[in-house]
């Protein structure tokens, strides 16, 4: 049985009954149109998210872990084991895209343990990332399901694997200065970084996320064609929602626009759950993760 017959076979699956009741419910035809299925969305940590509509589901940056951090939340054992086994939430999986190799984001450990127990994903991913996995035991074996994109920053490289239609948005990974003790020169430590972020249109639903991507231009996006789609739910780099809007919030409901917006990178040292945020949060459909696979269904 060739890989396209494992897949079709692996869509006959059934989700967990509850998750398939919740995503069964979408609203009725309006006008004589069809109504688009909604979203069922899944925090893993830090920048990690499953996201799935109807028999469509995606994992971004959720295949990591293995070490702890102060700056960052992080994937429990108990997940990372589910993780490397492609079980619940982590099974099925069809499309999986890395935004770069940092180890916030990736782990190829776990990445090559779960694409050996899940063979009807694909992996989308910058050349360092696939460099990491060619040195892990039994490459060979997934190699061929892994599609690496290398092109200019502030290109845009189109591509469709399976039902999905993405489009891929090379950039430069945020900056981090460090000086140099013999010379005083500020280096940037990430330049060297592949970085990409994605636009995955699944199921007639658009769905956004910006790694770590600066989100410092306001001209780049616009640049891009970001302005000119319905995203229905960006994940991006955390702001505090206050009432007078940020810059980085600014740029994100100007230059990419979304009817969802997702923060993500959460420091847990900042404390977001005030009464004052969470009304702010309310009102701009800003989604604020609490814990690790809570789940959200965005209709």
């Amino acid at each position: 049985m060739d890989l396209k017959q494992l897949k079709r076979q692996g869509k006959m699956i059934l989700r967990p009954l509850i998750l398939m009741a919740v995503l069964s419910l979408a609203p009725p035809a309006i006008n004589g149109e069809e109504a688009k299925p909604p979203l069922a969305v899944t925090y893993v940590a830090n920048e990690g998210f499953i996201i799935e509509c109807r028999d469509m589901k995606v994992a971004i940056d959720a295949l990591f872990g293995g070490w702890k951090s102060d700056e960052y939340y992080m994937p429990t054992d108990s997940t990372i084991e589910l993780m490397k086994m492609a079980r619940p939430p982590f099974d099925n999986i069809d499309l999986i895209a890395v935004t770069h190799y940092h180890s916030d984001h990736f782990e190829s450990g776990i990445m090559a343990s779960h694409l050996k127990h899940n063979p009807r994903s694909t992996l989308i991913c910058p050349p360092q990332v696939a460099e990491k996995l060619a040195k892990e035991e039994g490459y060979s074996e997934i190699s061929g399901r892994i599609k690496t994109i290398s092109a200019p920053v502030d290109s845009v490289v189109a591509i469709k694997i399976d039902e999905f239609d993405i489009k891929v948005l090379p950039g430069k990974h945020g900056p981090y200065f460090e000086t140099n003790e013999k010379t005083g020169e500020k280096i940037d430590r990430h330049r060297g970084v592949q970085h990409l972020e994605y636009l995955i249109s699944m199921c007639g639903r658009m769905v956004f996320h910006s790694g770590d991507a600066p989100l410092n231009d306001m001209e780049r996006y616009p640049r891009l064609g970001l302005n000119h789609v319905t995203i229905d739910l960006a994940m991006v780099q955390w702001f505090t929602p206050r009432g007078i809007i940020s810059f980085r919030e600014k740029l994100v409901r100007e230059t990419i626009g979304a009817r969802k917006i997702m923060l993500m990178h959460l420091p847990p040292r900042r404390n977001f759950s005030g009464p004052e945020q969470k009304k702010i949060c309310s009102e701009r459909n800003i989604i604020i993760p609490q814990r690790s696979l809570e789940n959200w269904i965005i209709p």
